[in-house]
């Protein structure tokens, strides 16, 4: 029987992620369709391997391998495969990257009778979150289905060709494209016998961008297009351009490039729409890339040969697209649209100075920090003044929040602290004496170059570097789950001008806080800390979670927050997940039965539902549900909430590390862990672990019900896990804020001493 789908991965060297390819497969849990992979090296470990994944899902769809004899490259392996192929539709993979779960079974669904030439889903990274915390994101992943209306206006060749793209796929897939190397197959399915009729191959003489001119070819010859919204195809890497490209020197790459170019503007000339397009990433990858290599290359011989290709190029090119760009950029196109050679390379020298120029008006950030800069740079350092910084600005929570009160209680007026809020709202939350500055403000830039200390939970600015008297405390952001830069492979394979930055920064941090033996070895693995920067002291902002006082305030803070007093209150605290499910409209769908719980648990209880800050505000509670579900997304500090609650209800979260030191009991509500297991390399922490859990472990809501109606017995069957988990991970809560001033705030060093020497002598 002839399969509905045939997956196709090319194999051009041993990959460590292909079991997470083929497994991804799996999980789509489709059987019409068998995969295929192509190589063109011998391995024996590669090939039984291959067999062993062969003979594990049997049951579920064939997998065979074919081998071309010798090295023939990507485009020679997939022309191999579609000749070999045997399925009606195929589907073209990288073994390094992965496809969500229920993609196939929708790009199938979209052809139940009729053959569509084209089926398409969307393509996103899967390591924009490069670091494992939110505020590291490299770029906002881009849906393809998604029209950007503003990206548009900015491409008046569109509007000067009368484009009327009557194929939805040649607006969502070519347009929205920067860079022609970006076009990619990825994330498609064809029919195979439209590829055959319209004699539609890669081409062998592209190495490194072969995916354009066959994209091209196949959106001219196309009668029909769809998109399919459900999945998506998720590269690995965060780019659609292939790992063999780092071999290459740029002469190669301009080379290679132009070929591409040449190739797909041939396929496009009986298309205007497409063809002024085509001809659009050319001219920007001269404006963007091509001058600046020519700028800084002393190679004559390099320079004359980048020229040459593209003003080879040009003379064919659209005027109407000239007309498009800035006019510094006009100048240069038309310069080498002319032949000019000589004229143009005397230009980039002027180019570069008025970009630079550009640049600096137009950045109002940047303008201010040079001014700056010159202003204060050389003043001397102000001995007892503290900036702190949490979330960027945009938050007052966390370490460098309690780290803050414990000197405002303990030792009023003897530091000048100064609190970066870039809203009045939160300044008028900040208690006690303050400064407040906005970032990238005059007066932000005066304090961080002056200050002699600077206390923050995320990395300061590339930019910054620290006069000799500064001392940088970083309080990070607790206790790692997710695995962080040096310990993610994306970030190892990507850009390297990303790890020296990461480098740089970590070189200048004066001391790195830890909460526990397992994050000093995490900060020292992802980070690059070396092991004399870090304080092992515990987490400041859990020294609200310990003490005499733990009970006093969490009634103090119900009553403040408008709870009732007389019912117990549950957190539920869930972790963001990438592929978080929202409904039609975008809202974020609760995986919690809070329905059921409401009916069994309401008249004791109350929930508290806490959802990350990626997704706050999309969650819309059922009115059916007030008086029992409070919705505290919105507030800052999580430790307060933690102090309300007699219990929580969390997933995979470092949240767990910090509420553990109240010693209140925690549920782990597991709902996807057959996905969880599919991700495990991507954690520090291994949940799949469940006798290390300070709590049962539960797949559905009446599971968690069921354990808080017998509270007491549970909390005895987990007794000695908790004990364990908090000896492990919450033994130094309590105190860390004083012990971080008596080991980094010089000026105190000798009230301390003072302070010890009286309760020595008191007792």
């Amino acid at each position: 029987m002839m399969s509905k789908l045939t997956v196709i991965i090319p194999l051009m060297k041993q990959c460590q992620y292909l079991k997470e390819c083929i497994e991804s497969i799996v999980i789509q849990n489709v059987q019409i369709i068998d995969v295929l992979i192509v190589r063109d090296f011998v391995s024996e470990e590669v090939e039984a391997e291959i067999e062993g994944y062969a003979k594990q899902y049997s049951n579920k769809f064939p997998i065979k391998q074919i081998y071309l004899e010798d090295e023939h490259g990507l485009s020679a392996l997939r022309n191999y495969a579609l000749t070999q192929c045997k399925g009606e539709y195929v589907y073209f993979m990288e073994p390094e990257d992965t496809i969500e779960k229920g993609t196939l079974q929708a790009l199938l669904d979209a052809v139940p009778n009729l053959p569509v030439p084209i089926v398409y889903s969307r393509l996103k990274p899967r390591h924009r979150l490069v670091s494992g915390y939110h505020e590291e994101y490299e770029e906002e992943v881009q849906l393809l289905y998604e029209s950007d209306s503003r990206k548009l206006e900015k491409r008046p060749a569109m509007d000067q060709a009368d484009a009327n793209f009557g194929l939805p796929a040649t607006a969502y897939m070519v347009e929205l494209r920067d860079n022609l190397e970006d076009f990619t197959v990825l994330g498609c399915m064809f029919h195979r016998s439209f590829l055959k009729e319209n004699d539609i191959y890669f081409s062998t003489e592209i190495e490194l961008y072969p995916d354009a001119p066959f994209i091209c070819k196949a959106l001219i010859n196309a009668t029909s297009t769809q998109a399919v919204k459900e999945g998506a195809y998720i590269r690995r890497n965060g780019t659609f351009r292939y790992e063999v490209e780092r071999n290459h020197n740029w002469k190669q790459r301009m080379h290679d490039y132009m070929t591409c170019y040449d190739q797909a503007y041939s396929y496009c000339i009986s298309n205007t729409e497409m063809m002024v397009l085509v001809q659009e990433t050319m001219c920007s990858r001269y404006v963007n890339t091509a001058i600046r290599l020519i700028s800084k290359s002393k190679d004559e011989e390099f320079v004359h040969s980048i020229y040459e290709l593209f003003a080879k190029q040009m003379k064919r090119v659209d005027k109407r697209v000239i007309s498009c760009f800035s006019s510094m950029d006009r100048k240069h196109l038309k310069l080498l649209s002319e032949g000019r050679l000589d004229a143009s390379i005397a230009y980039v020298k002027t180019y570069i100075k008025k970009k630079k120029r550009e640049f600096f008006f137009k950045k109002k950030t940047y303008f201010i920090r040079t001014i700056a800069e010159r202003l204060f740079g050389n003043l001397d350092v102000l001995d007892r003044y503290i900036v702190f910084e949490s979330g960027r600005g945009q938050r007052y929570y966390g370490d460098p929040k309690y780290i803050y009160r414990y000197l405002q209680e303990q030792y009023p007026g003897e530091y000048k602290c100064i609190w970066v809020a870039n809203n009045k709202e939160l300044a008028q939350r900040i208690e006690g004496k303050r400064t407040i500055v906005k970032q990238f403000s005059l007066r932000y830039f005066y304090y961080i170059l002056r200050a002699k200390y600077w206390i923050k939970d995320t990395r300061q600015p590339v930019w910054w570097y620290k006069d000799a008297q500064q001392v940088y405390i970083s309080t990070w952001l607790g206790t790692p789950v997710q695995k962080q830069f040096l310990d993610k492979q994306a970030f190892i394979d990507g850009d390297a001008a990303l790890r020296r930055g990461l480098k740089a920064q970590v070189e200048q941090w004066d001391a790195v806080i830890s909460g526990n033996a397992y994050s000093t070895a995490r900060l020292q693995s992802g980070l690059g800390v070396s092991r004399n920067q870090i304080i092992e002291i515990g987490n400041p902002r859990n020294d609200c979670l310990v003490g005499d006082k733990v009970t006093e305030e969490g009634k103090r803070l119900r009553q403040e927050m408008g709870l009732p007093l007389d019912k117990k209150t549950i957190l539920y605290a869930p972790v963001w997940r990438e592929e978080e499910e929202t409904d039609i409209e975008g809202c974020y769908k609760m995986q919690l039965g809070l329905h059921r719980m409401k009916e069994q648990l309401g008249d004791e209880y109350i929930v508290l539902v806490r959802i990350h800050d990626y997704i706050t505000g999309r969650m819309i509670l059922d009115k059916a549900l007030e008086g029992f579900v409070y919705d505290f997304s919105f507030y800052d500090d999580v430790q307060e909430l933690m102090l309300v609650s007699d219990m929580m209800i969390t997933d995979y979260s470092s949240m767990v590390f910090d509420y553990a030191c109240l010693r209140r009991p925690i549920f782990f509500y597991f709902y996807d862990f057959e996905e969880y297991e599919q991700r495990r390399n991507h954690f520090y922490f291994d949940f799949s672990k469940l006798d290390a859990l300070p709590g049962p472990y539960c797949k559905t809501t009446q599971e968690i019900i069921d354990y808080i109606k017998e509270l007491s017995s549970m909390r005895e069957e987990y007794q000695n896990q908790y004990d364990a988990f908090y000896q492990k991970y919450c033994s130094l809560a309590g105190h860390a804020a004083e012990r971080l001033a008596r080991k980094m705030l010089v000026e105190m060093h000798d009230l301390f001493a003072y302070e010890d020497e009286q309760k020595a002598v008191s007792h």
